[in-house]
């Protein structure tokens, strides 16, 4: 499907393995009776290196059971039998797999992994790393038939394109007499060396190559286990074939105390061949970490079982040796770059740095992740001391800083504790950090370390010794130049995305600011609205507490606008047709038991006047209307306060003798008696 393609095209260029890349699960779809899951990649901050991939929950299974070995913790969500189609479950385990995935990409160890490549960018790492280096090494080895390749060691490092193998030199041959000669300091009692040979092929095939090794002593090499790694070449590989013979013969020339020497380089177009000793216990991080040197590097660091830290007068001795070897490899114009605790070995209490070559093979940095996210951080002495400030407070602590900055250093001297704040911090990566100068000079190193210099008790035949020419110089530092210039434009890269970040973190607490306001207003509507509802019931109770406590009922006329008073409240009862009765407000006996007196004629005929005269005035085509909806209406009349102040005595006295038979008459046809009728039938 088109949509799952790559939008950006590989280049033939090899890729930083160490740039970060997140993952983001968009969604999930149902295709042939199972889940799949739309997985959106991106490299580094550039929307533009994105991809999407589908991957089924048993892909997730199977990179789980990679990382089992590793011991980290992780959370993977379990299967379901029966349900794990239904849409909140679906949904629920998409939450839980983003959230692995997210560990996984976090954790530094994990995500170099060539298991986590494979599975987040199967175009790129799906080839098969081991035996292309097999290939290429047997490629370099082969032309001067002088060592014997022999079994891998397995992934003992963090890097993916560098592989490790077992090695031992080939005893001389009768056709190889000639070259092996006497050394003029050694008596014939001693062992014949190998001549450096330096035998160059401009060919472009894959076979061709340049191969170059130091003199070799055999009775120094009996008994050591040799390891041979081939490595590929990085992004930042700038200087051209032709050129790295002549650098890699002066690399292969140099002598320090504190730096492991190399005893035989190659290098084609591919990659770069190098064979060293072998040291048993194994590096620096497997003395922190208490592992097993040959054990693979997610079983040995992923979750160490033990780990410790080194004593104060260690760390300062080891550390004090790391710096007159940085300070003396700057002084030839050759930068590092590529220290960290596992390039470090420790051999009867000496420090000696691994791999010096990574600089011109132009491989990236173990810490780039961490000094890409500083601008300040950019030349090759910066980055040494950015990178000796880590190996420290791991020597220290006994575990790696996980972050690019240190939060808090506790139990530690306080001279510790400034060398490390001076070089980790915040403030000081922001600026400029110190030189190597000024950390050799600094007083953690007068107070803890030995006052003599290792410097001045070796040998001579391992006096420092480091010579390149001015060509190689040159090349060194045009390649350093642009080294700087593609780790500032991903620095600038970082910082942007950054901002973005930022900007859309605040953008979207505005957002969150006003939809909070905006829900703050609705609840006090209807919290208001519900006081005055029960503002409302509770005045509804106090009104007919106040009937049921016998206050008088007061009319008004319609007529004239008045209102019955506050204070009581009258509850009508329609019955049949004699018109209304007044009850009580518990409902159980009426409080008038007669009914409301008929209004005389004198009263109706007034009345009668009134309504006509009020329908002239408004409307005089609705009077007769008017009139007949009054005669009609079943509500009785109500005199009014005008009824008995407006007529004479007569008439008061008329009307009360008239209420007084009809009342009469009404008790008498209550209590007249049906039983005492008897039927009478006519004739008719």
């Amino acid at each position: 499907m088109a949509i799952f393609e790559r939008r950006y095209h590989q280049c033939n260029e090899n890729i930083d393995d160490t740039i970060l890349i997140s993952c983001i699960i968009e969604t999930a779809q149902e295709v042939n009776g199972h889940t799949e899951y739309l997985l959106r990649l991106q490299r580094g901050p550039s929307k533009e290196n994105c991809w999407r991939l589908l991957k089924r929950y048993n892909d997730f299974v199977t990179l789980h059971k990679n990382f089992i070995k590793s011991g980290i913790p992780l959370s993977l969500p379990g299967k379901r039998l029966f349900g794990n189609m239904r849409p909140d479950f679906i949904a629920e385990r998409r939450q839980a797999l983003q959230q692995y995935i997210n560990d996984i990409l976090m954790n530094p160890i994990l995500a170099s992994s060539l298991p986590a490549k494979r599975f987040v960018d199967p175009d790129t790492y799906s080839q098969s790393f081991h035996d292309q280096a097999v290939q290429n090494a047997l490629l370099c080895l082969r032309h001067e038939n002088l060592w014997n390749l022999g079994t891998s060691l397995g992934a003992i490092g963090w890097r993916l394109r560098k592989h490790y193998f077992k090695v031992t030199p080939k005893p001389p041959d009768s056709k190889a007499s000639n070259k092996l000669v006497k050394s003029s300091s050694q008596t014939h009692s001693q062992s014949k060396h190998f001549l450096a040979s330096n035998a160059s092929n401009n060919g472009s095939g894959s076979g061709s190559g340049t191969m170059f090794s130091t003199s070799i002593d055999l009775n120094k090499l009996e008994g050591c286990e040799l390891v041979l790694e081939w490595s590929e070449y990085g992004p930042d590989k700038y200087i051209e074939e032709k050129e790295l013979t002549g650098i890699f013969k002066s690399v292969t020339s140099l002598q320090h105390p504190h730096i492991e020497s190399v005893v035989y380089a190659a290098h084609n177009e591919s990659g770069c061949l190098t064979i060293r000793k072998f040291h048993k216990q194994g590096s620096l991080k497997d003395i922190l970490c208490m592992a097993t040197p040959k054990n693979t590097f997610l079983s040995k660091y992923g979750n160490p079982k033990g780990r410790t830290a080194l004593s104060m007068k260690q760390v300062a001795n080891y550390g004090k040796q790391i710096l007159e070897a940085l300070i003396f490899l700057h002084s030839k114009g050759f930068p590092y770059g590529h220290l960290h605790s596992g390039n470090v070995v420790i051999i009867d209490d000496c420090v000696k740095l691994l791999d010096i070559e990574n600089y011109i093979l132009g491989v990236p940095a173990f810490y780039r992740p961490f000094f890409v996210q500083h601008s300040k951080i950019h030349t090759p002495e910066a980055i040494d001391v950015y990178c000796f400030g880590h190996v420290l407070f791991e020597m220290a602590q006994g575990y790696p800083l996980q972050e690019s900055v240190v939060r808090q250093i506790s139990e530690c001297p306080e001279s510790l504790k400034n060398l490390l704040e001076s070089i980790l911090s915040r403030d000081a990566c922001r600026t400029n950090l110190p030189t190597l100068e000024q950390l050799l000079n600094h007083t953690f190193f007068e107070q803890h370390a030995a006052g003599h210099s290792q410097l001045t008790n070796v040998d001579d035949t391992l006096k420092p010794h480091f010579k390149l020419t001015l060509n190689a110089k040159e090349m060194i530092k045009q390649a350093v130049q642009k080294a700087e210039n593609r780790l500032r434009d991903e620095q600038k890269s970082v910082k942007n995305q950054k901002r973005i970040v930022r900007v859309q973190e605040l953008m979207s607490s505005e957002e969150e600011k006003r939809k909070t306001k905006q829900k703050a207003k609705l609840e006090h509507k209807q919290s208001k609205l519900k006081q005055q509802a029960s503002l409302q019931a509770n005045n509804g109770r106090i009104s007919l507490i106040a009937t049921a406590s016998g206050s008088v009922p007061e009319y008004a006329d319609v007529a004239s606008g008045a209102t019955a008073s506050s204070s009581s409240t009258i509850i009508f009862q329609r019955c049949d047709t004699t018109g209304a009765t007044l009850t009580s407000p518990d409902h159980r006996e009426p409080i008038f038991k007669s009914p409301p007196p008929t209004p005389s004629a004198y009263q109706r005929s007034k009345q009668a006047s009134n309504h006509n005269q009020f329908a002239q005035q408004h409307s005089p085509g609705q009077s007769t209307s008017l009139a007949n909806v009054e005669r009609q209406s079943s509500t009785p009349n109500i005199t009014t306060s005008d009824d008995h102040h407006g007529g004479n005595d007569n008439d008061v006295n008329e009307d009360n003798g008239l209420e007084k038979n009809r009342s009469a008459l009404l008790e008498s046809i209550c209590k007249f008696n049906r039983g005492s009728l008897r039927k009478v039938r006519s004739n008719d």
